[in-house]
């Protein structure tokens, strides 16, 4: 699920809360209201009312099977999301997109600094615990007097188990390879990304 498209284009997000209409709607232009099975809640945006300033909601979509609504949440330069659970209406950090795992237990959220080269991967069960955050991608040894650079950055995430996250490797927009994440490695160390970039 993503707020791509439900960001940039109101006819999306439309068409998006049309698929359910006694759930979502919008009060006005800055007034997103989602239904609940216990009530409904309201998401407000704040001024400025302008591309990278203020505060603001758009509604992303719904999923079935885990009956969670997805509603994407910018805050300055920001590019983040929320997931809100349909059962009582209690949201939880997400992302802009997220790609939930085969059973639906976990899920990774992606969010992104607007001007900043590459995205931020989160990792959370779902409705409760972060398992792993970090850059998505691999970064240069900070050197005294040196800016940090970008050596590589995950691109196309698939769950490939409950645990096991995978995404290629992309330098200069060529694909070098594959990175996996075993988050069923916590507790014994924190989970690292598998692989070094031959950038």
């Amino acid at each position: 699920m993503s707020c791509h498209k439900a960001m940039l284009y109101p006819e999306v997000e439309y068409e998006l809360m049309q698929k359910n209409p006694a759930k979502v709607r919008r009060l006005d232009e800055h007034t997103l209201e989602v239904k609940h099975a216990k009530g409904r809640k309201q998401f407000v945006d704040k001024p400025p009312h302008e591309a990278l300033a203020g505060t603001h909601w758009f509604y992303c979509g719904y999923h079935a099977a885990l009956k969670v609504h997805l509603i994407g949440h910018n805050v300055d330069s920001l590019f983040g999301g929320i997931i809100l659970r349909h059962s009582d209406g209690k949201t939880f950090k997400a992302g802009h997109t997220i790609l939930m795992s085969p059973k639906g237990k976990k899920f990774l959220a992606i969010e992104q600094q607007s001007g900043l080269d590459g995205e931020d991967w989160t990792v959370y069960k779902l409705y409760g615990k972060k398992l792993w955050q970090g850059y998505a991608g691999i970064l240069s040894t900070p050197v005294k007097h040196e800016p940090v650079m970008v050596m590589a950055q995950f691109v196309d995430p698939v769950w490939r188990n409950e645990n096991l996250l995978e995404a290629d490797l992309s330098c200069a927009d060529t694909i070098k390879g594959k990175a996996t994440l075993d988050i069923d490695n916590m507790g014994k160390a924190a989970p690292r990304w598998s692989s070094k970039p031959a950038c």
